[in-house]
């Protein structure tokens, strides 16, 4: 009996160690939006929620474009640019990070073909310590503004004024 209790206990101090799985990594509300005309290039955004132990995203890819890579925006001379992620991107423990629109997003580079609204495509995102996770990206609108659970649709925004709202 001691020498089960002594497995369990050694076990049990595994998983309190930081192991982190891939059962611990939420993929919520992915999105990209739909290609116009010949555009080469689209971007996909979601939510990763982490519900275990600290972990980074090392990298991405995906069958649809030549190149996919995680990429940020960065602010250069007063001059907002897109740059490609370098190290990868953290995640905390218990934590969130957001890719959307003017952040982290999902870069895919040469698309093999147009992103066609309505379609659902494949990529993985590569976790340090939770290995890969594949993620479905809903393909919406090309104006679309991402993921939400209020429709906008038929507000008009363009008699509105925004000036004074807080960020």
């Amino acid at each position: 009996m001691k020498k089960l209790f002594a497995v369990l206990a050694t076990v049990a101090s595994l998983f309190v160690a930081g192991n982190t799985f891939a059962a611990d990594i939420e993929i919520k509300d992915a999105w990209a939006k739909a290609s116009i005309g010949q555009v080469r290039n689209g971007a996909a955004f979601l939510t990763v929620v982490n519900h275990g132990m600290a972990d980074r995203i090392t990298g991405v890819r995906s069958d649809l474009a030549d190149k996919t890579e995680l990429h940020t925006h960065i602010m250069e001379n007063n001059v907002m640019k897109m740059r490609q992620v370098d190290g990868g991107v953290d995640v905390p423990m218990y934590g969130e990070v957001l890719f959307k629109p003017g952040s982290y997003h999902v870069m895919l580079i040469g698309l093999k073909k147009p992103l066609a609204e309505g379609e659902m495509v494949n990529v993985t995102l590569e976790f340090e310590k939770a290995g890969d996770v594949p993620v479905m990206v809903n393909v919406l609108d090309p104006m679309a503004k991402g993921m939400t659970k209020m429709d906008h649709g038929t507000m008009d925004h363009g008699n509105m004024d925004h000036g004074d709202m807080k960020h």
